[in-house]
This record gives structure tokens, sequence and C-alpha cells, in this order.
């Protein structure tokens, strides 16, 4: 009999429709071969397809709005994510289910939700707690903070101040901490000496067997964007590419289509394709693979952001080159122009981009190197035997 763990997230990880999600879901998926897992999350907007054997879901309503959580910020001193206040939504739930379950083990998915830990030892005094953390967020909130002004920017460099603390403190408080990267796990290091021991990088990861197909579709004049279009890197990367990089491509290849795929499309993305009749703006895809297995080129213009981007490793998977900025591609095994192609100027980028349109032979030759770089470090295969040594 299987020992059983309790598993907390903000985002039920099914289904897998965002890179949070993949990697909430593809780790819960590894520790089901050595625990029966109770999964505290929220309730999704639809129901959620989660018959894994040993998961049982338990669902909470949501109250903390965005909008309270900014609120709430400014007299708990504590980041304005929704996540780092669900205690609000959760405590009650956690509460009743460490009374009835003694856990030895805890995962909680994401440092934003260390206000959890103070529960769970409440609770259970004697746990093991794991964090994944899945962003340096301390980082990312300076980097949102740098592009603000007046007000929302003194607003958003207390969030950093907040954030970091918080980190600190999770840091002491929990019994390991996961990264997605070594410059995460570098970040958080620096953080504490006294606990620099507890981190460990487990680099987002996929299962190859969920991108297999039966037949290979025909390649189309496309670009595609893919992710959740209202984190702001991707709100920001979008506009950067349409704005510096996506008239010089153009100029090239009139025909070209630009597909941005992705939940939650922010308005100043979407106003993108009332501009431009070449622009496709998805929001919710059933399969986001659908659209990648039919592109000639993924992209990946970021200029922000933390841990590495699953969306690149979605492409390596389905054999569909990339074109990335440093930024975008950072945390990741590459090679200019053997598994990746990266360019951190409009003209670079641009130039890469076109020669993927229009030569198939140099796409196709990228995407193979892509793939076998993937299967030896960032598929589920290579990546269990760490993680249930740790968990």
């Amino acid at each position: 009999m299987k020992e059983r763990m309790l598993f907390i997230s903000a985002e039920n990880p099914f289904p897998q429709d965002s890179g949070g999600k993949l990697r909430t879901g593809n780790i819960l998926g590894i520790l089901l071969d050595k625990y029966d897992v109770d999964l505290l999350t929220y309730r999704g907007k639809t129901p959620a397809d989660n018959n894994l054997a040993g998961l049982t879901v338990h669902e909470v309503e949501r109250s903390v709005t965005y909008r309270k959580a900014m609120l709430r910020s400014l007299y708990t001193w504590r980041n304005c994510s929704y996540m780092s206040h669900i205690d609000l939504d959760m405590r009650a739930s956690i509460e009743r289910l460490c009374a009835e379950r003694q856990y030895n083990q805890v995962l909680i998915s994401h440092s934003l939700l260390g206000s959890c830990v103070d529960i769970v030892r409440n609770q259970l005094p004697g746990a093991v707690i794991v964090t994944d953390a899945h962003n340096f967020e301390s980082g990312l909130s300076a980097q949102l903070a740098h592009k603000k002004n007046g007000l929302s920017k003194l607003f958003y460099s207390l969030n950093v101040l907040w954030t970091r603390r918080d980190e600190i403190g999770l840091l002491k408080k929990t019994s390991l901490l996961l990264t997605t990267s070594e410059q995460d796990l570098q970040s958080f290091k620096a953080l504490s000496e006294t606990h620099a021991h507890k981190v460990h990088v487990i680099p987002n990861f996929i299962r190859i067997s969920d991108y297999f197909f039966r037949t290979l579709p025909s390649k189309e004049k496309w670009i595609i964007l893919p992710g959740n279009m209202n984190y702001f890197p991707n709100v920001n990367a979008s506009l950067y590419f349409f704005r510096e990089i996506y008239p010089l491509i153009k100029a090239r290849v009139p025909d070209v289509k630009w597909y941005i795929v992705g939940r939650d499309v922010h308005p100043d993305v979407a106003a993108l394709a009332e501009q431009d009749s070449s622009i496709v703006i998805t929001g919710y895809v059933d399969s986001v693979a659908e659209y990648i297995r039919k592109a000639r080129v993924v992209i990946a213009p970021l200029l922000e952001g933390s841990g590495t981007r699953l969306k690149i490793l979605e492409a390596w998977a389905l054999k569909t080159p990339v074109v990335s900025t440093s930024k975008g591609a950072e945390g990741l095994k590459y090679e200019h122009a053997s598994n990746l192609m990266i360019a951190d100027e409009p003209e670079a980028f641009a130039r890469y981009v076109v020669e993927l349109l229009e030569d198939s032979r140099t796409g196709e030759r990228l995407a193979e190197q892509a793939y076998q770089t993937l299967l030896a470090n960032y598929e589920a295969g290579s990546v269990s035997g760490k993680l249930l040594s740790l968990v």
C-alpha cells in the first residue's frame, strides 16, 4: 500500500493548457508512481478529467480576486498575486486534511503559496514539506516594477521587497525547494547561505508519449507564439515582436500568418489582430500542439521572465524549429544554429524566422537536434529518478 501525500496547488493541472499546469501535472504524474495523492486545488472554470489512479481531488471555491489580493497585500505586506493569499480559501481544508490523514509528505506547488507552509507546519510539525518554486518570483516582480511608472512603480517595487522577504522565510520553513533552472537555483541560494543546501533543480520536462502522432501534418507558412496571453512577459513579447520584428518578416514573406495561441488574452494583444489581418488570435484552444505541429516556426521573443519555457520544450517534442531570444531560452541546454536559433536583435530574429519559413531542410535539421536534446534532458524518464529520490 502506497503512502499518502498532500499536494497543494492553486491551479488544477488538468487540462494542461499552460506552462505552469504542465509542470504541476507532470510532477504529479511522477509522484503517483510512489504515493497516493490528495490534490487540494481551486475549482476550475470547467470540469477537469482527473481520472488518474491514486489521485483524489479536493476542490475549493476561489474568493480571492486579483483586486482583493492587491488590496490585501497593502496591509499584509505580501505579494499581490492571488496565489499569495490562498490561505483565506484553503486554510480550513488544509487543516481538515492534515488532521484526517497525518501526512508525512506534503508538496506545495509554487513559491507564492508560502503561507500554506505555516498552516501545514502547525498541523504536522514533523512532515517533510517540499516547495516547487516554478519561478524566482522576486526577480520576476523586479522586472515588472521596472516597466511601471508613478504609484504603480512604487506599489510593484514594494512587492519586490515583500516577495524577497517571503522567499527568505520560505527557505527557512520548507524542507526542500525545487527550481526549474540553474539560474533560479543560484538566485535562491544567494538569499540564504544557511539554507542553500535545500535548493535543487528539477527542470521543466514533458512526457514524450503525450506528443506522439500517427500522421505528419503538412507544414503551413505559420509562425506560432504560444502561452498564457495575460502573463506580462508574454504580453510584452507579443508587442515587441509586432512592433520590431514582424514587419521585417512580412516584407520578405508577405503571405505569412502569425498565430498567437493561448488563454486569457490581454486587450493589448487582442488589439494586434485588429491592426493586421495576417495575425490570428485563437484564445483558449483544446490543443496547442495541433497548431505547433502545423507551424514552420515557433517563436519565443521574450525580454523578461524566469524559469524555463515549456513552450520551447513542446515545440522540440513536436519537431517544430524555434527562434528565441537569449532570455526566452534561459535555463535550457542549447547551441545556436544546432537545436535553436538565438537572436537578441530584431533584424537577426527576423532573418532566422524567414530562413525557417523558406528552407524546410534547415528547419528539419534544427528540429531533429532539438528533439534529441529533449529526450536526453527534458523527458519524464530522464527526470523521474532525481525527483523521486528527493521527494
